[in-house]
């Protein structure tokens, strides 16, 4: 019996013993978590292990790590080589003097690009449904997103916004901050009257637009497209200059952006665009937060033009990160038409009269139109067009396709039987038509442009019926003249 107890205690304590030391090696398995700050809940957050974490001692700053397995080629390749160490036995270290903020970026961007030419897969995604906790923090509004149950390492943070979160050591926990800020652009066209870009302009047809948009870069530049759709008023003509502008440096000249760092595509492009200027991978690693990239381009208002009404759109946007989008921008370009109206001094229509529109009372240039084929409506002709007289029917025609700006006609044959205006006659236009209204057929007074010429009454002739009458009274007085003489003498020779 003595023999038995003795067998149980000492079974007992065995198991007893055995207890602490399967704790010990269930604490070994640890795990981390990491916590990303300010998220956009719009954006898809990744994580990619890219180093192990054998063992490490916060209080000393001692860590081990060893290269993930996938990640072999990344860490012994020379770009990686400029910024860490990798041991024969593959234990990988950070080289002192390159632990700078940017220094740490390029090797950040370097590791991702790696990831996705080469098709690693993250180890947690927030497109999947329960590896990523969302919250919001009550005081501040502020929305983070927690992976959790993670293997401890170093891992490389990514998201679809194209602005890269970062690098973090689970250690066992790690807390960033995520760079969700968008890119934006702003469009404006040029006015060319004044040289001021805004949101709208006025023009002639046949005039070269110039436009301009700036992209306001973020954080993690990345796939930068832009975008821009012309209205059919408006034909493309060419990218002038493409700049990158860095805070600071606003007014240096040496802003040119390379034409190796862009492609310009009008063919078979995208959303219907008119054409995209798509940035190299290397031109968007290059670009920084606050940057400023601005493109210049032109194009011609053409025939199809809408005349005032709500003018003709171009509208431009840029694609970035992984199907991303900022808002669309537009301008407006505005062309103007009016109607010349021929009457008499009682605003009566007449016909036939023919002009040419000038740009100064006296002298200057003559503003050249063309008929459209519509064969009564008259526009600006471009260079390369021979202009034609303006013939005015029925009292009134149409011109189409001008800018704002005072203009001069000048009569160059009158109707049949009226007098031609001596002078120039000036009208302006300024921000709309000008349109003719008429009242049963008789010319409402100060619309239109309005022309008046006046006739006067037939002047006598020589041979005609007044000089005839002249004539028969003169010798009807005449021959009366002669028989009153003839009475007297007659009377007188009686009387003696």
């Amino acid at each position: 019996m003595k023999k038995l107890f003795t067998l149980l205690m000492a079974t007992l304590m065995i198991l007893t013993l055995a207890v602490p030391a399967f704790a010990t090696e269930a604490s070994a398995v640890e795990k981390g978590s990491i916590t990303i700050n300010k998220i956009s809940e719009e954006n898809v957050y990744s994580i990619y292990k890219i180093l192990h974490l054998e063992s490490y001692n916060k209080e000393s700053g001692k860590y081990s790590y060893t290269i993930e397995p996938g990640w072999e080629n990344f860490f012994t390749s020379d770009d990686a080589a400029a910024y860490v160490s990798v041991s024969d036995n593959k234990y990988v270290t950070w080289d002192e003097g390159k632990d700078s903020a940017a220094e740490v970026a390029a090797f950040a961007k370097l590791a991702l690009a790696y990831a996705k030419a080469n098709d690693i897969t993250p180890v947690k995604s927030s497109e999947n449904s329960g590896e990523f906790t969302v919250t919001i923090d009550p005081s501040t509004q502020n929305t983070s997103g927690k992976f959790t149950d993670l293997e401890l390492g170093y891992y490389l943070v990514d998201s679809t916004m194209g602005a890269l979160c970062g690098l973090t050591t689970t250690n066992p926990d790690a807390s960033i901050n995520a760079k969700n800020g968008a890119p934006t652009i702003d469009k404006q066209v040029k006015e060319d009257s004044t040289s001021q870009w805004a949101e709208q302009n006025s023009a002639d047809i046949a005039q070269t637009v110039e436009f301009r948009v700036t992209i306001n870069v973020h954080a993690g530049a990345e796939n930068y497209v832009l975008h821009d759709v012309m209205s059919e008023g408006l034909t493309f003509d060419k990218v002038t200059t493409v700049e990158h502008v860095i805070p600071g440096t606003e007014s240096s000249t040496d802003v040119a952006v390379a034409g190796t760092d862009y492609t310009i595509v009008t063919d078979s492009v995208s959303d219907g665009c008119t054409f995209e200027i798509q940035f190299s991978a290397a031109f968007c690693e290059h670009l920084s937060m606050n940057d400023k990239v601005v493109v210049y381009y032109q194009a011609m208002l053409n025939k199809k033009a809408v005349i005032a009404g709500e003018g003709n759109d171009n509208t431009a946007w840029l694609s970035f990160g992984e199907d991303h989008e900022t808002a669309k921008d537009s301008t407006k370009t505005f062309t103007y038409g009016f109607d010349l109206v021929k009457t008499d001094s009682q605003n009566e229509r007449i016909d036939g009269a023919t002009f040419k529109i000038y740009d100064a009372a006296t002298g200057g240039n003559e503003v050249a139109v063309v008929l459209m084929d519509d064969g009564v409506t008259y526009r600006r002709a471009r260079a390369d067009e021979t202009g034609v007289e303006i013939l005015v029917k029925d009292g009134k025609v149409r011109l189409v396709g001008f800018d704002n700006g005072t203009y001069y006609l000048e009569e160059i044959a009158p109707p049949v039987g009226y007098n031609k205006l001596s002078t120039r006659q000036a009208f302006t236009i300024s921000d709309g038509n000008l349109d003719a209204v008429f009242n049963d057929g008789i010319y409402s007074t100060g619309s239109g442009v309005h022309v008046v010429n006046k006739s006067g009454s037939m002047l006598p002739e020589t041979g005609g019926l007044g000089t005839t009458l002249f004539i028969v009274i003169g010798s009807v007085l005449a021959l009366g003249t002669g028989v009153l003489l003839v009475t007297k003498k007659r009377m007188s020779k009686l009387a003696d």
